[in-house]
């Protein structure tokens, strides 16, 4: 174990080292048996494990969507279906839960992709999200620089450049995902935002520990 991911565990539970656990309490909080579920970039399944077809079989189904064909292999989904243009590939009113995890800040027309989710969600659904405020500073690095920087630190990171997509965060502030999803018809349940383990400064101690201090700044108040 390195120094950082050492540090990690000794100033982190696992509930606070990704806000993955706590997007998927909220996520199991809405499913329930016979509901279908729709994971709107699902991917290959590697970076969110989560165990939702038990909780909806046997009448409910587990489907997830992405322009990466590697979906139809996603083993998290009861089925893959592979998206070739902004329309989903789903009939109106299909879906009991909608929820996307680190989608919205590649989503370049924010009214015609919540529009689509409002179709496809049967009356009184939800749509849950997980993405990262346009002011973290790792968003504006991300603006900051260039595509290919992105890949060589994720690179760095462990992980695959193919999975490094362009960013655009019209949809990453609170004013904004308020206003199109006002807009789209959805009513606002909860907007939550919270700073988690810093996960992307683990390359080295000093960068690591950075990252602890503006965290715990960050958290300590409604502030910020």
């Amino acid at each position: 174990m390195g120094r950082c991911e050492a540090l990690k565990q000794k100033l982190y539970p696992p509930e606070e080292q990704d806000n993955d656990l706590v997007f998927l309490r909220m996520i199991e909080d809405c499913v329930t048996a016979g509901r279908f579920v729709l994971d709107l970039g699902a991917g290959t399944g590697s970076k969110f494990k989560y165990d939702l077809k038990t909780k909806v079989e046997p009448d409910g189904e587990v489907i997830g969507v992405d322009f990466d064909p590697r979906v139809t292999e996603n083993p998290l989904l009861h089925r893959g279906v592979v998206m070739d243009g902004p329309r989903f590939p789903f009939g109106d009113n299909t879906f009991d839960v909608v929820f996307s995890r680190y989608v919205l800040e590649y989503v370049g027309n924010p009214s015609e992709f919540l529009g689509e989710i409002w179709r496809v969600l049967k009356p009184g659904g939800s749509f849950l999200f997980l993405t990262p405020n346009k002011w973290h500073y790792v968003s504006i690095a991300s603006r900051c620089t260039p595509h290919v920087f992105h890949g060589w630190y994720n690179k760095l990171r462990g992980r695959d450049e193919t999975d490094t997509f362009l960013t655009v965060y019209r949809l990453n502030t609170r004013s904004a995902i308020r206003q199109h999803l006002q807009a789209a018809g959805f009513i606002e349940i909860e907007l939550s935002t919270r700073e988690c383990c810093p996960n992307y400064l683990t390359l080295a101690v000093p960068l690591f520990l950075v990252g602890v201090a503006y965290e715990r700044l960050v958290n300590s108040t409604d502030l910020f």
